[in-house]
């Protein structure tokens, strides 16, 4: 049975001039912060992850493969790290998301390797250290 809160957190990479890129966007109330959303009752991480992308950025994944849970804590949610395949895409999109009251996203490729500053939200710390330890 699942927890009342679990997130699927979405890792979309891609490589420009040997650099790992992963899929970031600027939330105007929230800072820096990677894909991610509450998975719906019935809905797998991978689901969850594939309805989320296209929510928030306007992309469609191709495919989507969990990878592993990041934090498990009592009572906070339980973080699900699935990667998405996707077409390539544009450097930099808005996206007027679907939920969060229609806010406007700002889509960028941010470079794997550089550590996150703090504009990016604390949880966006530890899932990016993870995706870099576990050399997705």
């Amino acid at each position: 049975m699942k927890k009342v809160s679990e997130k699927a957190c979405l890792v979309v990479l891609r490589t420009r001039n040997s650099e790992l890129q992963i899929l970031a966007f600027h939330h105007p109330k929230a800072g820096i912060q990677l894909v991610k959303g509450s998975i719906e009752p019935g809905e797998s991480p991978e689901q969850a992850a594939m309805r989320e992308l296209f929510e928030e950025s306007g992309l469609q994944a191709q495919s989507a493969q969990w990878v592993t849970t990041v934090l498990d804590s009592d009572p906070g949610p339980t973080w699900h790290l699935v990667k998405c395949e996707i077409e390539d895409s544009k450097e930099k999109w808005e996206h007027a998301c679907q939920d969060d009251g229609g806010q406007i996203f700002n889509f960028f490729w941010y470079q794997l390797a550089k550590q996150p500053d703090n504009q990016w939200l604390p949880i966006f710390h530890v899932v990016l250290s993870e995706i870099r330890r576990l050399n997705i």
